[in-house]
C-alpha cells in the first residue's frame, strides 16, 4: 500500500499556523487523545497554559519539568514535522511507517520537547531537548506482547534517529526518574506559587535555618520544624510553611522527594556533602 499525505500535511499545516501566531497546539489533546487511557490537563507555571499530558506517567514528568530550575519551557504532543525524514528513516530501518487503514500516514509526536538553560553555563545558553516517556512494563517482554514491545522499540529507535539527524539530545525518561512521590511532593508544593513573590525575600534564611534545624532535629515532625525556624526568624508559620513549599518547587532545599512529605512526620533529607 503506497503511502498518502493529505491527512498529515493539513494536520502540519495547522501546526505551523498556529505556532506563526504565537500560540502552540500540542498535536494530540486530551479530548482527541486514545479511548480508554487516563488523561490530564495540568496549568504550565512556567508557560501559564494549560499542558495536555496522554497518561499518569507524563503528567508526572511534566510536573517534574516545569519544576526544575533548568526549564525554561516545554511543548507537549510535539510532532516530528518533518514527515519526509521519518519515512526515509522507517526505510532505511526496514520497518512500516505507521498509517491508517486507508493508508493515510500518521504524524508521529514526541512527548516533551523542551527548552533548557545549562546552569553550570556562565552565558546560560538554552538548548532543545527531545524527551519521551515509556513505562518500564511497556518495554518488558513478560509483561508486554512481544509484538507490542518491538513495535515501541522500533518507534523509539525511528524518533531517536529523526532527532539525531536535527542534532537534537533525545533522552527516554521511564518510572526510575520519574517517581509517583516526586511528582506528588512538587505539585503540592506548587500551592506556594501564588503568593510566594510576598515572602520571597526571606528564603535564603529560612533554607539555611531550615536546614540547620531539621538536621539538629531529625525525629521532630516536620510541622514542628517549620514553627520552629518561623519563630527564630519572626515569621508566622503560614509564611514558614509556603517559603518550604517554595524550597521543595523549587528545589533550593535538600528533600528526599523521593518519599512522601507529611507534615506530621519528620522531613526526609537528603545527605548533603
Amino acid at each position: 500500500m503506497l503511502l498518502k499525505f493529505n491527512k498529515a500535511l493539513k494536520t502540519l499545516d495547522k501546526w505551523h499556523d498556529a505556532l506563526d501566531k504565537k500560540q502552540y497546539e500540542p498535536l494530540i489533546k486530551v479530548w482527541s487523545g486514545p479511548k480508554g487511557t487516563r488523561r490530564h490537563l495540568y496549568k504550565g507555571a512556567k508557560s501559564k497554559r494549560n499542558h495536555h499530558f496522554l497518561s499518569d506517567g507524563e503528567r508526572r514528568l511534566g510536573i517534574i519539568r516545569d519544576s526544575l530550575p533548568e526549564t525554561v519551557n516545554y511543548f507537549e504532543q510535539y510532532p516530528l514535522w518533518d514527515i519526509e525524514l521519518c519515512v526515509r528513516i522507517a526505510i532505511d530501518m526496514g520497518i512500516k511507517y505507521p498509517c491508517d487503514e486507508e493508508g493515510e500516514a500518521y504524524v508521529l509526536s514526541t512527548d516533551f520537547y523542551c527548552l533548557e538553560t545549562d546552569l553550570n553555563d556562565k552565558n546560560l545558553a538554552t538548548k532543545e531537548v527531545a524527551r519521551t516517556y515509556k513505562t518500564l512494563d511497556s518495554l518488558d517482554r513478560e509483561i508486554k506482547h512481544p509484538v507490542s514491545v518491538t513495535r515501541t522499540l522500533q518507534k523509539l529507535e525511528l524518533e531517536r534517529r529523526y532527532y539525531e539527524d536535527k542534532q537534537i539530545p533525545f533522552v527516554l525518561e521511564t518510572d526510575h526518574n520519574v517517581s509517583v512521590n516526586c511528582a506528588y511532593n512538587l505539585k503540592w508544593s506548587k500551592g506556594c506559587l501564588k503568593y510566594i513573590h510576598e515572602i520571597k525575600h526571606n528564603q535564603q534564611p529560612f533554607f539555611m535555618s531550615f536546614v540547620e534545624m531539621a538536621s539538629l532535629y531529625f525525629e521532630t515532625p516536620l510541622q514542628e520544624v517549620i514553627q520552629r525556624v518561623s519563630h527564630r526568624l519572626g515569621l508566622s508559620y503560614d509564611d514558614g510553611f509556603g517559603l518550604f513549599q517554595w524550597g521543595v518547587w523549587s528545589h533550593q532545599l535538600p528533600i528526599d522527594l523521593d518519599i512522601k512529605i507529611d507534615v506530621f512526620k519528620p522531613v526526609p533529607l537528603l545527605e548533603v556533602a
